[in-house]
């Protein structure tokens, strides 16, 4: 917690202070400021107010009167001298402690320097070793106790935007590409805001400023493929960490819980998706004391008012249940505390809806979202809940059965036409397919987690390793490698082969089209534990009917990430190294069969 040198005695950080609200003091931040991601300080304070200073009160005793005399003006002069003295040497040893490449301070109006993931620690760009460290006991998220950079905090007269006519484009590309499947605003009263943002600067406000910012900060990240450090996306990143505690306090409308759910779904394509997971939380909270679980807040409401309020809460029900079951975190809307619809089967305007470009095949994108997200919560409860620990065996196998049939039932509801890769290119945009890969991918890591076979559990990872020890697998110059010993191998899980198929779609889907860097991100946990299980299906049946095309895609997805890694990061993704050396060991096993196939063709 960072404190000013006169303000030692002060019980409360800045931000408890405005939302008046206890304050911890757990240093270096307290635990509001880390539930709400924000910097956790007590400012310095300087006199810019021609008023005099109020008394600074003394410490806070219980036997002190609550009501104390004001001090005389003489000894606040001495004060107001004292502090700006402190401030003088404070800024002398922030220079002096600075490296020499930061030490000349920007200029008025650059305040704030160029964007990367250090100047954001909650949402860094991690090396290879932090996001994938095979020591990590979470090595798909990566952790970072750091506040958010003071250099983005929001000042008065800072809430500016591009012009009216260069950003109605980009607007219009969210609500035409995204926002249609994913209806987090209503187009009309998102226009009607943004038109009187322009009009009256006198009533400009931080979240209408945030609103715009997380609408074209979508656009350009997620639609566009814009990199994170270009100038125009990485000024939209700062003003939203700039507007956070503004978001969370308000409460006029549902604007603020809007830009915190985009910040949501912008932040978790990234490499460190924990801010993702800090944000949802406090959304689901914001949610709950709103109401919007419940019917009864609907009372009142025209149909297109409860419509829309619906469609936020089933938006932060998804992103919850995706996060949860990729942090292993609980999730935070439980079903029993819930009496909303699911959305309906058909609306009038297509919202919602991903529609074949070819032919009249049509598929309620957004339901099939949410009822997965229903089903993801099933498998969390029965894998990683304190409940689920106490149960038998058999107990244990019944419930896996039962979401198994769940995920089976959930597929039958997808047309044949859109369950191939070559279809969803036939027939969609890429949005909409990149939407239907990371909606895929969600499905499989319900897949990967009850059968144990996810690349980031240490039981299967170390299965897995085992095919890399001389003692399973002989490796020999000529690589026709010795077969198999499975005698010190476990099982491969039941449900392989259905896995198997899974992840072929999920990497033929991946290599058969341009992918954003948004999308790879997103999806990176599924697409390296895809990866993973093609390999160990070539090591096992080296002899399989689908080994060209696997191989083939085995190929395409490992140079993909290496490219993805080398801009990430200089050390190497753990996994891309394990990746490798299974590559070794299953073409090894393909020349051993080959090798055998041939002797037996000129025996015959």
């Amino acid at each position: 917690m960072e404190v000013a040198a006169h303000a030692r005695r002060r019980k409360a950080c800045d931000f408890c202070v405005s939302r008046k609200i206890k304050c911890d003091t757990l240093k270096p931040t307290c635990s509001n400021c880390r539930l709400y991601g924000v910097e956790c300080r007590i400012t310095n304070a300087t006199n810019t107010s021609r008023r005099k200073a109020p008394a600074i009160p003394p410490p806070f005793d219980e036997n002190t009167p609550a009501a104390s005399a004001s001090t005389p003006p003489d000894q606040v002069s001495a004060i107001e001298a004292r502090l700006a003295n402190i401030e003088s040497q404070l800024a002398q040893l922030v220079r002096d402690k600075r490296p020499p490449s930061q030490s000349s301070s920007p200029q008025s109006g650059q305040n704030i320097p160029s964007l990367s993931f250090k100047n954001f620690p909650e949402a860094r760009e991690y090396t290879a070793l932090d996001m994938w460290n095979e020591g990590s006991t979470l090595p798909c998220i990566g952790f970072s106790p750091q506040p958010i950079s003071d250099t983005v905090i929001l000042t008065s007269g800072q809430l500016e935007l591009p012009t009216l006519p260069e950003l109605l484009p980009n607007v219009d590309n969210y609500f035409h590409n995204y926002n249609r499947y994913i209806p987090l605003f209503e187009q009309s009263t998102f226009m009607r805001m943004l038109l009187e943002w322009y009009s009256s600067p006198s009533r400009q406000a931080p979240v209408p400023w945030a609103a715009i910012n997380v609408v074209l900060a979508i656009s350009y990240r997620v639609i566009d493929d814009m990199p994170i450090d270009d100038p125009r996306l990485a000024q939209c990143i700062r003003n939203l960490h700039s507007a956070t505690t503004h978001l969370m306090a308000w409460n006029q409308n549902f604007l603020g819980l809007q830009v915190l759910l985009g910040m949501v779904i912008l932040f978790q394509g990234t490499t460190d998706p924990q801010l993702a997971i800090v944000l949802i939380g406090s959304s689901m909270r914001l949610i709950q004391s709103m109401g919007l679980p419940s019917r009864r807040g609907l009372v009142g409401l025209s149909s297109s008012e409860a419509l829309q309020r619906c469609r936020i809460f089933w938006i932060a029900y998804v992103l919850d249940r995706d996060l949860a079951l990729r942090s292993k975190a609980p999730y935070t809307q439980l079903d029993g505390e819930l009496d909303l619809n699911p959305p309906p089967e058909d609306v009038e305007d297509g919202t919602g809806f991903v529609t074949s470009s070819t032919d009249s095949v049509r598929f309620n994108y957004f339901r099939a979202r949410v009822d997965l997200a229903v089903i993801q919560g099933k498998a969390h409860d029965i894998l990683y809940s304190r409940r689920a620990q106490k149960l038998s065996r058999e107990q244990r196998l019944q419930n896996i059965s039962r979401v198994e049939q769940m995920l089976l039932t959930w597929r039958t509801g997808i047309p044949a036409e859109l369950l191939t890769a070559e279809g969803l290119y036939r027939r969609l945009s890429p949005i909409p397919i990149h939407l239907m890969m990371n909606m895929y991918n969600r499905h499989l890591e319900c897949l990967f987690r009850i059968h144990s076979i996810f690349s980031f559990d240490q039981d299967w990872l170390n299965r897995v390793r085992c095919y890399l020890s001389p003692m399973v697998i002989e490796l020999r110059e000529d690589e026709v490698d010795g077969e198999v010993i499975h005698s010190g191998l476990t099982p491969l899980p039941r449900g392989w082969t259905e896995c198997v198929e899974y992840c072929r779609l999920s990497l033929e889907i991946l290599t058969s089209g341009k992918q954003t860097e948004y999308s790879i991100w997103l999806n990176a946990c599924c697409t390296v534990s895809s990866l993973i299980v093609l390999l160990v299906n070539i090591i096992e049946f080296p002899d399989h009917e689908f080994i060209a095309v696997d191989q083939n895609l085995i190929d395409q997805t490992r140079g993909l990430f290496e490219q993805m890694n080398s801009k990430a990061s200089e050390g190497r993704f753990f996994l891309l190294q394990v990746a490798q050396d299974l590559d070794r060991r299953a073409r090894g096993q393909v020349n051993r069969m080959t090798q055998i196939n041939n002797f037996s063709f000129l025996d015959a």
